[in-house]
C-alpha cells in the first residue's frame, strides 16, 4: 500500500462555531498543540496579542463577516500526521479540514468520519493544496 502525503479532506460545517471546532479537534487530534498567541490579531489592532487561544478563536467566531483559517497540529502520538484546520469564511460559515498522510483507505475513512461528525454531505478531498473556494456558499456550490 502506497502512502499518500498531504491528503486534505474538507467538509462544510455550517455556521461558524467554537463547539464544532472543538468537536473536530477532540475527535481527531486529542492533546493537540495550542495555537501560538501571536498566530493572528484582531483586525482593528495589529499589535494586540490575544491572551488565550479561546479569546483568539472567540474573536473570529463572534465578529461577523471576517475570515481566518486556523491549523492545529500534534507532534507526538500522531502516526498519520493529522492536522486539523478551521476555515472561517466571510459569510460566517465554517469549513473544517483534516490534512494527513495515509493510504486511499485511510483517506476515505477520515473523510467519511469527518462528514459523519459534522452531519454534512458537502466536502472534497484534494492533495497537497486545499480546494479552492471564495466563501461558504461557494464551497457548497462547488462541492455538493
Amino acid at each position: 500500500m502506497d502512502i499518500i502525503t498531504d491528503i486534505v479532506c474538507q467538509v462544510y460545517a455550517g455556521q461558524k462555531s467554537r463547539k464544532t471546532i472543538n468537536l473536530v479537534l477532540n475527535t481527531f487530534l486529542p492533546g493537540y498543540e495550542k495555537l501560538n498567541l501571536d498566530y493572528t490579531y484582531p483586525r482593528h489592532d495589529r499589535n494586540y496579542i490575544f491572551k488565550t487561544e479561546d479569546e483568539m478563536i472567540g474573536y473570529f467566531i463572534e465578529t461577523p463577516s471576517i475570515t481566518q483559517t486556523f491549523y492545529w497540529n500534534k507532534y507526538h502520538d500522531n502516526p498519520n500526521k493529522i492536522m486539523v484546520g478551521a476555515d472561517i469564511t466571510d459569510d460566517d460559515k465554517l469549513i473544517m479540514s483534516l490534512t494527513l498522510n495515509g493510504t486511499k483507505e485511510t483517506e476515505k475513512m477520515y473523510f467519511d468520519q469527518l462528514k459523519s461528525i459534522l452531519q454534512s454531505d458537502i466536502g472534497v478531498i484534494s492533495h497537497v493544496d486545499p480546494a479552492d473556494y471564495e466563501d461558504g456558499e461557494d464551497f457548497i456550490l462547488k462541492y455538493r
